[in-house]
């Protein structure tokens, strides 16, 4: 059976409630190397002694966060010759990849079928690489900006503190955005206002326009299952731009989320299509995995189709 390595920030959401039941299970089983961490502070040290130790196969026990931070340091920091097989285990508060890879709701579920040696098929995903101010690339799988920050700052500040599971918290607010929009019906409010951004796909020239959202993801589904992605073509990211306002959005919100290969949606208001290549000239602040970044006007965020990982379903 091939070494294990464990990662666990204890910093993220469902950690910080306890890890007892992932200690016992660990307990049981020696042979796998864990490091406990607050944050991503020491994770290169980790990843570094996973490394010397053979180990072909790292958990993550995280957030979305903390799955970013992994594969932008075994990228970038190339302590294994080839990256190691990654399981994520649903530890925080956001958890996109871990389910839209096959994790269970529960971590102790997930990591009690992984030491148990249920090893479903791996599955080989593509990740994003982001490319910003000339500072190292960063890894991740979901990309968004404009109002997905916005959302995401909301979702923090009002959802956050009622401590739901990712699910729940992810229904909350998107019922508190609706019920915000209809409630300023006709009035400003700041998280559906539009934001000027200039997009370049695959070499074209960036064009600017304004844009409620734009999202870029190499994940199959999103929160709460939606699908807002539709575009045809052989590229490795999924791009969608919603421009401000978008026609009659809440009425199309289900086409939006949950439609088929083919929606209903007008073609000027709603982009959906594949890339390899996405140039971003804004400057509103933009997230990757849940982390925020603030952009810099007249330097372009730059994303492209990034190498492909394997991951381990739970």
């Amino acid at each position: 059976m091939s070494a294990i390595g464990m990662v666990s920030n204890r910093a993220s959401q469902r950690n910080r409630r306890g890890m007892s039941d992932l200690r016992g299970l660990l307990a049981t089983r020696p042979d796998v190397h864990h490091a406990e961490l607050d944050g991503i502070d020491g994770l290169r040290a980790a990843l570094t002694d996973f490394a010397t130790r053979k180990v072909e196969l790292v958990v993550v026990n995280g957030g979305d966060g903390t799955v970013q931070a992994v594969i932008t340091s075994l990228l970038n920091d190339g302590m294994f010759d080839n990256p190691p097989t990654l399981a994520v285990l649903p530890g925080g508060m956001t958890n996109m990849i871990a389910h839209d890879i096959g994790a269970p709701r529960r971590a102790a579920t997930a990591l009690r079928r992984l030491l148990s040696g249920h090893r479903p098929a791996r599955e080989c995903r593509r990740v994003i690489r982001l490319q910003r101010d000339g500072a190292a690339p960063v890894y991740g799988m979901f990309f968004g900006t404009a109002a997905i920050v916005r959302g995401i700052e909301y979702c923090r500040r009002a959802v956050h503190p009622l401590k739901l599971e990712s699910s729940a918290a992810a229904g909350a607010a998107l019922a508190g955005l609706l019920a915000r929009r209809l409630w300023r019906r006709g009035g400003e409010d700041r998280v559906y206002r539009g934001d000027v951004i200039a997009v370049g796909i695959d070499g074209q020239a960036p064009e600017a326009g304004t844009y409620l959202i734009v999202l870029a993801t190499t994940l199959n589904r999103l929160v709460m299952r939606t699908r807002p992605f539709w575009g045809a073509g052989a590229g490795g990211l999924r791009y969608t731009a919603l421009r401000h306002p978008p026609a009659r959005m809440w009425r199309r919100l289900p086409a939006l989320l949950y439609g088929g290969e083919r929606r209903r949606l007008p073609p000027d208001d709603y982009v959906s299509r594949n890339a390899d290549d996405i140039r971003l000239d804004m400057a509103c602040p933009y997230t990757l995995d849940g982390e925020l970044f603030e952009a810099t006007p007249g330097q372009p965020v730059r994303l492209s189709s990034g190498p492909v990982l394997h991951f381990q379903p739970c």
